[in-house]
């Protein structure tokens, strides 16, 4: 019997030891296992790191290109509105506009008419106290007065619209005279005084913000002292 007793703990005893054994075999292998899966975890997180790290600086690089090439471009645009302007400012204080040559209130219109020949249409218009006459292909309107003496010089030449209210309001500032004109599209005046002679009108599309036309008007050209009319000041 005590054999047997002996051999039973014994076997017990082995049972123990093996299941112990298994046991630990069993948390190390999880522990590796958990360790490997962590590197992995972290080896991922450090290339996504890396990746998004990348990208951001291929975006501010992107960023910085883009930039760089609107800095480079835009004030090649600006200076040619700026020098455009000038032009205009400086042709206008003769009474003259950019595609032009005659000098407003120093010409008639069959002046006019002996180089351009007939125009395309001519009207009166009695709030600007004159008929105007418009030569489509010259891209020009001529407005003169009873004597047939030319005021006004209406400009509406191609260049003239890539100019913007605010390329204007920088090179001149805020304009002294501004008026709307109701249509399709609406427009916007903004009126600059060049000297005690002329005026200069820059008229703004209100839908694209750009100019239309520029006018040169000799105010005395517009009055009419027989009638006590002490003609227009815009």
């Amino acid at each position: 019997m005590k054999k047997y007793g002996l051999l039973i703990a014994l076997v017990v005893a082995v049972s123990i030891f093996a299941g112990y054994l298994l046991y630990n075999n069993s948390n190390i292998a999880q522990r590796r296992n958990q360790e490997s899966q962590s590197q992995k975890t972290a080896t991922n997180d450090n290339s996504t790191s890396d990746n998004n790290a990348k990208d951001e600086n291929k975006s501010s690089n992107d960023s910085n290109n883009g930039n760089s090439d609107k800095q480079d471009h835009n004030p090649v645009v600006d200076n040619r509105n700026v020098d455009l302007i000038n032009q205009i400012v400086s042709l206008a204080k003769q009474g003259k506009v950019i595609n032009c040559d005659f000098v407003t209130g120093k010409t008639t219109i069959d002046d006019i008419e002996k180089v351009y020949g007939n125009p395309d249409k001519q009207e009166y218009i009695s709030s600007a106290k004159g008929t105007y006459t418009t030569f489509t292909k010259k891209y020009l309107v001529f407005g003169f007065n009873k004597g047939m003496q030319v005021f006004e010089t209406r400009s509406f030449d191609p260049r003239l619209q890539a100019i913007s209210r605010s390329d204007i309001e920088n090179v001149l500032g805020k304009a002294p005279y501004k008026a709307s004109i109701s249509g399709t599209p609406s427009q916007t005046v903004l009126g600059y005084t060049m000297n005690s002679d002329y005026k200069l009108e820059f008229v703004i599309s209100d839908t694209t913000n750009l100019v239309d036309h520029v006018n040169v008007l000799y105010p005395a050209a517009t009055v009419n002292s027989m009638a006590g009319d002490p003609g227009r000041q815009w």
